[in-house]
């Protein structure tokens, strides 16, 4: 074989491995970039659902799906229920300085009666955050800790202070005023 022959393989088989190099860092990019879509687009929700499922693809397609569900089943709020809602929320924050236990449980309560209005899904208190994590992504973990420390407070054994219930009913209000926004 000639040299001219040997050089020409050689500088085809460079061709097809930087063509083959090239592809494959154009895909990672295109990748990073939709991951970094979602990351954005999801917030905390989509690194629950990498950790649950082991897989970025699988945690995007699981939340896309999921929203692509919840979204096609809420409601607005009527103007109506809407200021309904905002008196009710004004008595739960009166009340917390004379009754924050009452407060607490009547801001869950406020919360879980407009998710219930909005149709979201009820069925389990993890699909309850769910649900609101893919439309509201900003405060599923404030319901997550919002509900845990409700739960802690109506436990005997887990007397929860004053501060962690302000904290609570703090986390209840950013979820009230998304899921009241206009």
């Amino acid at each position: 074989m000639s040299s001219v022959a040997l050089l020409i393989i050689i500088l085809v088989v460079a061709a097809v491995a930087v063509a083959g190099l090239l592809v494959s860092f154009v895909s990672r990019r295109r990748q990073h970039g939709r991951q970094e879509r979602a990351r954005h687009e999801f917030g905390s929700e989509y690194e629950r659902a990498v950790e649950e499922h082991g897989s970025e693809r699988e945690a995007e397609q699981e939340l896309r799906e999921r929203r692509g569900r919840v979204e096609s089943e809420v409601q607005p709020l009527s103007e109506e229920s809407r200021r309904r809602y905002d008196d009710w929320w004004r008595q739960v924050e009166q009340t917390f300085v004379d009754d924050p236990e009452a407060s607490l449980e009547n801001a869950d309560r406020v919360v879980r009666e407009i998710m219930t209005e909005r149709n979201f899904p009820m069925d389990a208190q993890r699909e309850v955050s769910k649900g609101v994590g893919v439309i509201y992504p900003e405060v599923a973990e404030d319901l997550r800790e919002a509900q845990r420390i409700h739960q802690d407070a109506n436990d005997p054994q887990r007397r929860t202070d004053l501060e962690k219930m302000r904290q609570a009913i703090q986390k209840y209000r950013s979820v009230y005023q998304c899921l009241t926004e206009r």
